[in-house]
């Protein structure tokens, strides 16, 4: 009894850092709506952080690609070495159809890390990064995983997500533990990523990770164990169901519905608020 009643100590002490980070995703969120390819910096973008580069992704349906704005990689002010990336989750049409594949291929980026499933790992590839103060005599374009190569190794690295977010977090954490000595993980709402020996993996490199997921949401629950899929670990359960929060799929999902869950006062949850009767 005592030690449970630590762990749910150390849990709720770290709900204050989880909002932190869930918030980041919520601005790229909102970058995406201003914009779907090169938003600019936000007023609201997150206190203490610079904005560094913009995120795209290519989302696929057999040869079509259509590039749109992923998320943000950031630096922080006050510890220059200190990095965030932060991935949206998904919004268009063509996230789903990549989101529902649910193949798994193996992961080649590093070795002996198992499968994962081939439409989160397609995007990752696709991760480009572009820099917000580029000039044109700046390099092209780089992809995601060259920009984390090329950083000190005693930088450090926090990737966080939401839902599709989520699973590319997790993909590039993993993949940046190889140079990278500190890397931190906080996901929000997402479904498994690979197979057992990915799991296996991601828990055999010094990454501190938190997975928070929402006991009624059913994107955590994809894809199936049974098509030898296995989350990673450790895995932290909220609950909307004793919450005032509809119990509709794109509610219970909602990264407005974690963040309220974890008790951000300013989580927007007006449109998923139950109304009394």
């Amino acid at each position: 009894m005592d030690q449970q009643r630590q762990v749910k100590q150390e849990v709720q002490g770290q709900r204050s850092v989880w909002v932190e980070w869930g918030r980041m995703v919520q601005v790229a969120y909102e970058m995406y709506g201003t914009h779907k390819l090169s938003p600019a910096t936000p007023e609201n973008f997150p206190s203490g952080w610079r904005h560094v580069a913009n995120l795209t992704m290519a989302p696929h349906v057999f040869s079509y690609k259509e590039k749109e704005f992923a998320g943000f990689i950031a630096q922080s002010l006050l510890h220059p070495l200190h990095y965030a990336v932060a991935i949206r989750g998904t919004e268009s049409p063509l996230d789903w159809l990549s989101d529902l594949e649910f193949v798994l291929e193996p992961f080649h980026e590093v070795p002996d890390a198992g499968k994962t499933e081939k439409g989160f790992t397609d995007l990752y590839r696709s991760m480009t990064v572009h820099n917000v103060e580029a000039s044109a005599l700046e390099p092209e374009p780089e992809p995601l995983r060259r920009f984390v190569e090329k950083l000190p190794r005693e930088a450090a690295l926090a990737v966080t997500g939401h839902s599709l977010g989520a699973a590319i977090a997790t993909l590039h954490a993993l993949d940046a533990a190889q140079c990278l000595a500190d890397v931190t993980c906080v996901t929000f709402a997402s479904p498994r990523v690979g197979n057992h020996a990915f799991a296996k993996a991601f828990a055999s490199r010094n990454i501190r990770h938190s997975r928070i997921f929402n006991h009624p949401d059913l994107v955590p629950k994809v894809p199936v164990e049974l098509a030898g899929y296995l989350h990673v670990e450790p895995g932290y359960e909220i609950s909307s169901l004793t919450s005032p929060i509809k119990h509709s799929v794109l509610c219970c999902h909602s990264l407005q519905t974690y963040l309220y869950l974890l008790g951000d006062p300013n989580a927007d949850i007006s449109s998923c608020r139950l109304r009394s009767s």
